[in-house]
């Protein structure tokens, strides 16, 4: 009897830059067979972890509509599941890391984020479907 195939890892990018969140977003899809989905602002970011729980969340910080600070308190308790956080963000001193840490992040990175350092951490947590 044969396994049914492992699903392939969920991401939820949320970004507000379009260039940025759609180069990962094809970066971790093309490149790492992750199900990947993107939301532009907070708002829409929480809506969608709310409606299709993911095993990944790489977060902005400065977003339009809820900063990503209040996202991930949002998320961290909400969902049925431990999403691993990342912050992906222009903010690179200890405040905003430690503010972070705070509010539910595993992971800091400052942007420029190089995407196989992304593509390791997330590794480091889910394993690849085969």
């Amino acid at each position: 009897m044969s396994e049914a195939p492992a699903r392939p890892c969920s991401v939820l990018v949320i970004e507000d830059n379009r260039d940025t969140a759609h180069s990962l977003a094809r970066f971790l899809r093309l490149g790492c067979g992750y199900s990947v989905a993107i939301a532009h602002d907070g708002d829409q970011g929480v809506k969608m972890a709310l409606a299709a729980p993911p095993d990944v969340i790489v977060c902005d910080i400065n977003l339009p509509k809820r900063d990503g600070f209040t996202v991930a308190r949002d998320l961290v308790n909400a969902l049925p599941d431990d999403p691993l956080f990342i912050a992906v963000t222009a903010y690179s001193d200890l405040y905003p890391q430690a503010q972070a840490r705070d509010a539910g992040f595993d992971h800091y990175l400052v942007k420029p984020a190089d995407p196989f350092q992304i593509e390791a951490l997330i590794e480091g947590r889910t394993p690849r479907a085969e």
